[in-house]
């Protein structure tokens, strides 16, 4: 992973911790948000949002369900999944029924079968920058995706990543306003030449 994206995401995880807050609520907390709105505007049954760790690993960070939380920790336990796949192409990927795709075998004896069939997984990608999460989208019956739907998650991924975009910037200014604030308090707090 490039220096620049393990410093990103290293300033993900300070967020995610609630080292600052954005509008009054913590990263996390806008996170879920992200969730709760792709499953509402993309008409999905549920969504997850995985960011990954300095060691790449995608942790579910939120979802906006017990169904889409299980994707998103099981995906997560096992280590593939169609999340997996979209992070390590910066592509979408689309799965018509994840309780029978040959690709992830596994993944279906740890999720909810009667709640995920259907997923659609789409990268988190900074501007500038490679991915660093995933969002999914779930649908409880075996459906194909069309391009349109496809398209809506991708723009939808696009906006979210922009937002933690917003976030890090923040938290960068932040950080270096605190630190020419203490500079300035040195610079002040120090006897000058006039006190002797």
């Amino acid at each position: 992973m490039p220096a620049d994206r393990k410093a990103t995401i290293r300033e993900l995880k300070l967020l995610l911790q609630g080292a600052d807050e954005l509008a009054g609520e913590g990263l996390t907390a806008v996170l879920q948000r992200v969730a709760d709105g792709a499953a509402t505007l993309l008409r999905a049954h549920g969504a997850s949002v995985m960011l990954a760790d300095e060691d790449e690993v995608l942790r579910c960070a939120a979802a906006s369900g017990s169904p889409g939380r299980r994707l998103g920790t099981a995906q997560e336990r096992l280590g593939a999944g169609p999340a997996h796949d979209s992070f390590a192409q910066d592509a979408p990927v689309a799965c018509r029924d994840v309780t029978t795709d040959k690709r992830w075998p596994d993944l279906r004896h740890l999720i909810d079968p009667a709640a995920v069939r259907a997923v659609l997984s789409a990268p988190l990608t900074l501007p500038h920058g490679g991915p660093i999460g995933v969002l999914d989208v779930f649908a409880s019956r075996a459906r194909d995706w069309d391009m349109a739907e496809i398209a809506d998650t991708m723009v939808y991924a696009g906006v979210a990543a922009s937002l933690i975009a917003l976030a890090l910037e923040a938290r960068l200014r932040g950080v270096l306003l605190d630190r020419l604030l203490e500079a300035l308090r040195a610079a002040t707090d120090r006897p000058g030449p006039e006190d002797g």
